[in-house]
């Protein structure tokens, strides 16, 4: 993620990605802030590390559809700017929900408390699982 994308390279992308059936479907509020490069506001440098939010939950101001009554508490993690998941660690982490980031664009992500799983490559959904929780149950009856 060295070259930062132009606005045009940006917006395309966007659009690709909202007409994807699976990225509808997605649980990850997130999602849209792929292919983003994030500052701290008193340096101006690329933020690293670790970030946690509390109360109002937004990474950026204007976001929409997160639920401050289920998600009190949100850490992110971040490598050079954008959301990135080291040691198996989520770079989006809050109650019920993780995400699996890498080098700014999403891997995986866990829901509704691990009963839906989704899986991306290259930034884009390729699959998503539901009624897990269901599954493994039947699986832990059969002796599976």
């Amino acid at each position: 993620m060295e070259n930062l994308l132009t606005a045009k390279q940006f917006e395309e992308l966007t659009k690709k990605l909202e007409s994807n059936e699976l990225y509808q479907k997605s649980k990850s509020i997130h999602k849209v802030l792929q292919y983003k490069r994030f500052k701290e506001s008193e340096t101006g440098k690329y933020i690293n590390g670790q970030i946690v939010r509390r109360e109002d939950g937004y990474l950026l101001e204007g976001d929409e559809g997160f639920d401050e009554m289920k998600a009190k508490l949100v850490i992110y993690n971040f490598v050079d700017g954008v959301l990135h998941s080291e040691n198996d660690e989520p770079a989006v982490l809050y109650p019920g929900h993780w995400e699996i980031w890498e080098h700014g664009l999403l891997k995986k992500v866990v829901t509704d408390g691990g009963d839906i799983e989704e899986f991306w490559e290259n930034g884009v959904p390729v699959r998503i699982e539901t009624n897990l929780a269901e599954r493994r149950r039947k699986e832990a009856e059969n002796g599976k």
